[in-house]
């Protein structure tokens, strides 16, 4: 019976989600990856999610060797963070956005963001194993946004 119930669970925030994603426009199928937040500053929706370098790579198909924000050609790159912003009537808002991650062992990374299917992402490097405190400035509609959270890489 629990496990009939986690799973019932599960499944109800996997289409909630679903949900979310198609009634915000972010239903382009590109919203791969793992899911890590869903919240609202200010009545803007972000949506993260973390792709692994083959999921990276397989958005990007087609524009290898190009230089854009948020990308990196280093070898320690291990993951693409992406997150969607809507405006505060679901749809998908513009702007310029930057990530600023500290990792376990104290180092910083600053990047901006490249836009690309309704989301802005860049390459990281989350190598080591702890916790990752991340902190988002997105500029839109004239208006400053902050967020941020923690991610653990176990």
């Amino acid at each position: 019976m629990k496990k009939l119930t986690v799973t019932v669970l599960i499944l109800m925030v996997l289409g909630i989600g679903a949900a979310w994603a198609a009634s915000s426009g972010h239903d382009h199928g590109y919203a791969m990856g793992k899911m890590l937040r869903h919240t609202t500053v200010d009545g803007y929706g972000f949506m993260y999610h973390m792709l692994n370098m083959d999921e990276r790579n397989s958005a990007m198909k087609g524009m290898e060797g190009m230089e854009m924000p948020g990308m990196s050609n280093s070898p320690d790159i291990t993951n693409h963070l992406v997150v969607y912003v809507t405006n505060p009537g679901g749809k998908p808002a513009s702007g310029k956005i930057g990530f600023w991650i500290t990792g376990p062992d104290g180092k910083e990374q600053k990047t901006l963001t490249m836009g690309m299917h309704n989301g802005y992402g860049a390459d990281v490097i989350f190598k080591e194993k702890g916790i990752y405190h991340v902190k988002t400035k997105a500029v839109i509609d004239g208006k400053t946004l902050n967020d941020e959270f923690t991610y653990e890489v176990k």
